[in-house]
């Protein structure tokens, strides 16, 4: 029960016990894929990604057929025992985002091809792959060797004769530290005190022991915590000049909206859609427009990825799409507008309309007429 926490017995591999006594980075801040998303810019980007990635709807299809297979894949269902769909892809992007890597432990399979049906998720770091020199590989879970075949494995940023992905926490570490560093010593500042309120100065000479006691009255009388305010009489020429600091030299603005602009930079994120300052006057002409160049840019290469893996986790003869239409989703107006063009130049029926609208399809009998007939 909080505040008391349960104690946890871990094995450490030499790089984690050196990195928990000595920073890793020229900004004296350690960065792990834990540590960073402690840092604001680095959590608000792959929240942004993962909540806009895992609600999008996800369907199996046949190929040559735009109809969703019904019913759904197991690994579309429940690919993990508890774990809605949406979760598991929350938690598999995350871990591509933040490590470059994303693991499984296969628990269950199904069908003549025995495809896994079923992959419990697991933390990148429990993973280590060793390559020997005559080009054998071991894979060890939490230092146990383990069978490849029961493991799943999707990589982000794969480069040439590695295994791994590389991790875009791990090449942007000294980014991320300038940025800790930077909120660290903004909440020291503040916290320790270290900068005083004021200053009393007096064209007398004091003694060590007299400057003392002109403190301790000075704080005694005017330092309440009912806010009262009340008038200073000062004598013996003892003037009182206030010391205040600049936002801007106290927490190192300048420097964190730097921070941010890397983040963004490093994932692809327009800096307002996490609250960040563009830096330019660049604007969009309308939602449609930024959420077209989000999803082209940002969303459309993870689509990809995910999409692929998926295709192999699910029977032979199918593969799987997410729908990026509500993304791109319009004012009710231009909506209209784009469906009537659809609807005469013959590619979309009026039923087709209806369900993108969320609606049922109209009743045979009460079809209206075509817009031909109309016309």
């Amino acid at each position: 029960m909080w505040p008391f926490r349960k104690r946890e017995d871990r094995s450490l591999t030499l790089d984690q016990l050196l990195a928990e006594d000595q920073p890793n980075t020229a900004a004296g801040a350690t960065v792990t894929a834990d540590t960073a998303q402690r840092l604001s810019a680095v959590w608000a980007c792959v929240r942004l990604l993962t909540d806009v990635v895992s609600t999008m709807p996800c369907h199996a299809y046949t190929a040559g057929s735009r109809d969703p297979v019904d019913p759904a894949p197991p690994m579309l269902r429940s690919p993990a025992a508890g774990v809605p769909f949406h979760d598991w892809i929350a938690q598999v992007l995350r871990s591509l985002l933040l490590t470059g890597n994303a693991w499984g432990i296969i628990t269950s399979r199904v069908g003549a091809g025995l495809r896994p049906s079923q992959i419990e998720l697991i933390a990148p770091h429990r993973v280590t792959v060793q390559v020997a020199t005559d080009g054998t590989v071991t894979y060890r879970l939490d230092g146990r060797e383990i069978d490849r075949d029961d493991l799943w494995h999707l990589r982000a940023y794969p480069t040439p004769g590695s295994l791994l992905g590389l991790s875009p926490i791990g090449h942007a570490a000294q980014s991320v530290a300038v940025g800790l560093a930077a909120e660290t010593f903004g909440a020291q500042f503040f916290g320790d005190g270290a900068t005083p309120s004021g200053l009393l100065t007096t064209d007398q000479r004091l003694s060590n022991e007299q400057a003392r006691q002109l403190s301790a009255v000075w704080n005694t009388f005017f330092n309440n915590r009912r806010g009262e305010r009340r008038v200073a009489v000062l004598g013996d020429g003892t003037k009182f000049q206030p010391v205040s600091v600049r936002p801007e030299e106290s927490q190192f603005l300048e420097t964190q909206r730097f921070t941010v602009a890397q983040i963004c930079r490093l994932y692809g994120v327009p800096p307002e859609m996490v609250g960040a300052d563009s830096g330019n006057s660049l604007t969009y002409a309308n939602v449609e427009m930024r959420s077209i160049d989000f999803l082209t840019y940002a969303i459309n290469p993870w689509l990809v990825r995910l999409e692929t893996a998926l295709t192999d986790l699910v029977p032979r003869g199918q593969y799987v799409k997410f729908n990026a239409g509500g993304l791109l989703r319009t004012d009710l107006k231009t909506r209209y507008e784009s469906y009537e063009i659809g609807l005469r130049a013959g590619f979309l029926t009026r039923d087709e309309v209806r369900q993108l609208e969320d609606r049922e399809p109209l009743p045979v009998a009460a079809a209206p007429p075509s817009l031909e007939a109309v016309a």
